[in-house]
């Protein structure tokens, strides 16, 4: 579970952002809150609001480039970019690295993770157990002298063999050596799920035709998936009674027989189904089939989603009715946690807390601010978030002619 992530100088945040999981025990407990072994109260949802080209997508981004930086990296070729960018307005003199750290849970164990890297070259590297307090498990920086890494580690056996690439984590080329800590430690970035790449929103959750029928043949080959998705789009006043998916074939324009899932619809009417293709049902019938078929398993692993502009095809009320999977610890029982993007402030009337809820705001200067409204000086419980939101009280709005 993440604790919170910092960044600085990452696209359009050049200053220092915090997003924070952590709720004070003062908060009381919500829906939503859920408590670790060592007693980390945590958000189970965070939803992010602000004006368009606010950074919104930005602020999601650092879980991405993690994601990838050290499960992926070590397969990059060297001298290769790393997959991220550094605030893009800055004159050459002023230039400065990309700073990103993680505080996370995972085995018990919490962790930090920071990273410092140029476009080319990772300046520091390190990873830090907390026990009483944190400390290094390893750690590696950059020396200008001697063109090369000074590295040090204790307590996670031989680590002398693994590559000091610079364009890559440490933890990914421990990947491929299988050494124990990287392969401790990997579940948990496998366990992130997003729409995100580097260079932004990719469209694997809007309702097209090639993702219903990627989500269809996941489905078919688990069926425990398919039962839940089937239940919870019946329960959500859809009009279905459930969803099936049939093996079927078609011929490609080249004469070729292909086999695929076909999503289908069941309505019951009169003591009669009716069965239907998916994509002859509504759109927002549709990217809930899709949407589904990446948060269900998030939910039964306990993992992270991070997911740019959650909200695309459905009504506000199936938003929050999306939300309530991870509210409800009989959908999230091992504590999954979702960071979402949102244009739906319907949210902001009673569905998130003050303190599961950033606005980002951009400068004059083009610089990206993230704050959680818990933060604002004199913000109550009692406040109505979502019309003081909308009077200007909080930030996070468009400013129109």
């Amino acid at each position: 579970m993440i604790l919170k992530y910092v960044i600085q100088n990452f696209y359009s945040f050049r200053e220092e952002s915090v997003v924070d999981f952590t709720v004070s025990p003062q908060a009381g407990f919500r829906p939503g809150l859920v408590e670790t072994e060592a007693g980390h109260r945590l958000n189970t949802v965070i939803g992010v609001f602000g004006a368009n080209a606010s950074g919104k997508t930005n602020l999601l981004k650092p879980l991405s480039f993690l994601s990838w930086f050290i499960i992926e990296s070590a397969r990059a070729k060297p001298g290769s970019a790393l997959l991220c960018e550094p605030f893009a307005f800055l004159p050459p003199t002023a230039f400065k690295p990309t700073i990103i750290s993680l505080d996370f849970v995972h085995n018990a164990g919490e962790y930090r993770y920071e990273l410092s890297v140029l476009k080319n070259r990772v300046l520091h590297e390190a990873l830090l157990r907390k026990k009483t307090r944190f400390s290094y498990l390893f750690e590696r920086t950059w020396n200008d002298e001697v063109q090369d890494y000074e590295f040090k580690s204790q307590d996670i056996g031989p680590s002398a063999h693994v590559p000091l690439r610079e364009n890559a984590s440490w933890l990914s080329s421990a990947l491929l050596q299988e050494h124990e800590l990287a392969l401790a430690l990997r579940p948990f970035f496998d366990s992130f799920h997003c729409n995100l790449n580097f260079q932004g929103r990719m469209p694997t959750h809007d309702a097209e035709m090639v993702n219903m029928l990627r989500a269809a043949e996941f489905y078919g080959e688990q069926p425990e998936f398919l039962n839940s998705v089937s239940d919870l789009m019946a329960g959500f006043d859809l009009g279905l009674r459930k969803i099936h998916v049939e093996k079927t074939k078609s011929v490609t324009p080249d004469g070729k027989e292909v086999n695929f899932s076909l999503p289908l619809a069941v309505h019951h009417l009169d003591g009669v189904d009716y069965i239907r293709a998916l994509y002859e049902e509504s759109r927002g019938t549709q990217a809930l089939f899709v949407l589904l078929r990446h948060l269900l398993p998030v939910l039964q692993s306990g993992g992270i989603a991070f997911i740019d502009e959650l909200e695309s095809g459905l009504h506000p009320h199936m938003v929050a009715a999306v939300i309530d999977l991870f509210f409800n610890p009989a959908t999230n029982p091992k504590g999954a946690q979702l960071i979402a993007t949102f244009h739906t402030d319907y949210l902001l009337r009673d569905k998130l807390h003050k303190y599961q809820i950033y606005f980002v705001e951009k400068d004059d200067r083009l610089n990206s601010t993230a704050y959680r409204l818990d933060s604002v000086k004199g913000v109550r419980n009692v406040d109505n978030i979502y019309e003081k939101y909308h009077a200007g009280a909080y930030g996070g709005i468009p400013s129109l002619p």
